[in-house]
């Protein structure tokens, strides 16, 4: 039973590589560098290039949507790190003992809500809001760009936000509440504030779990689909030039591109979104490695091991 979690991540891995080969001979390198991503017509006669087949006049390039990822993620993380400090620190510090346990499962209740119901929410009331009332005012504040709706890097980045505090919380949270009394009592008996508590006892040694948080926040993110699809403009061949543009994601590519790939009788677009996902699978599993690497056996359940 130990063997199958690895057996299936060998079946994925080899799948997605077997299907990602027709697409790796057809764009190459230039996969990685070119923002174009376009299916070629598929009722026209296909061409044949390094011996596989696709549609006349398709092209495929990831940088588009792998700059929107970065830059969704990132806004994200920018405002959901602040926020889950502030709120482990408000659980364990500043709410009454009665009260911790109810508003913990409450913050982590959000986290069960399907991301559908987010992007929803995002479209009928965020979206709006951002047009009418926070973009126009930033232009005030000195950002630039065309202001074309409310969907893009803003509406896709608060909603991711929102999305994992909940998970970021709950880690920090934890980890904050499994530090020795006697730390805090001592403090405490110093003449120590709840604040200076907070930041030298609470903050001070926690900072790994944090880090791993934040990097199990960062994962979560980076796969999400269905509610930055909705809200993202789902914009393709075009690089964002400020914090207003439309974007695009990997994930929300697949998902968006999917249906229309089946059409296509080379099975070159299909192709090309297999290599997107693999490249999407190998960025997460760089970022998990990296949170293992920083942050250590068992840090994110409060403790670490030698």
């Amino acid at each position: 039973m130990a063997l199958v979690p690895m057996a299936i991540m060998l079946i994925l891995f080899s799948f997605l590589i077997y299907k990602a080969i027709p697409s790796m001979r057809y764009t190459g390198f230039s996969f990685f560098t070119s923002y174009l991503w376009y299916p070629g017509n598929v009722y026209a006669n296909p061409i044949s290039f390094h011996g596989v087949m696709a549609p006349y006049r398709s092209s495929f390039g990831l940088l588009s949507f792998f700059v929107g990822t970065l830059i969704t993620t990132g806004f994200a993380i920018l405002i959901a790190f602040p926020v889950s400090i502030f709120l482990s620190l408000t659980i364990n510090l500043y709410t009454p003992d009665r009260l911790k346990r109810p508003f913990s499962v409450l913050v982590e209740l959000f986290a069960g809500i399907p991301s559908v119901v987010y992007g929803l929410w995002g479209v009928i009331v965020l979206e709006p809001v951002l047009l009418h009332n926070i973009m126009p005012w930033m232009k005030y504040v000195g950002f630039q760009g065309q202001i074309i709706s409310g969907a893009g890097i803003m509406a896709a980045g608060l909603i991711l936000s929102i999305m994992i505090i909940p998970i970021v919380t709950a880690v920090i949270s934890e980890s904050m509440h499994s530090q020795p009394r006697e730390l805090k009592e001592g403090v405490y008996a110093l003449g120590g504030t709840k604040w200076e508590v907070g930041k030298h006892v609470l903050l001070g040694n926690t900072r790994k779990q944090i880090v791993g948080g934040t990097l199990l926040g960062t994962g979560r993110a980076l796969g999400e689909t269905m509610a930055v699809l909705m809200v993202s403009g789902s914009i393709v061949n075009v690089l964002p030039t400020s914090i207003f543009s439309l974007t695009n994601t990997m994930s929300a590519q697949i998902a968006a591109a999917l249906d229309s790939a089946f059409i296509d009788g080379t099975g070159m677009n299909l192709s090309a979104l297999v290599e997107l996902g693999l490249v999407l699978v190998l960025i997460s599993l760089i970022v998990n490695l990296a949170g293992r690497a920083i942050v250590g056996r068992g840090a994110l359940r409060g403790f670490e091991n030698d």
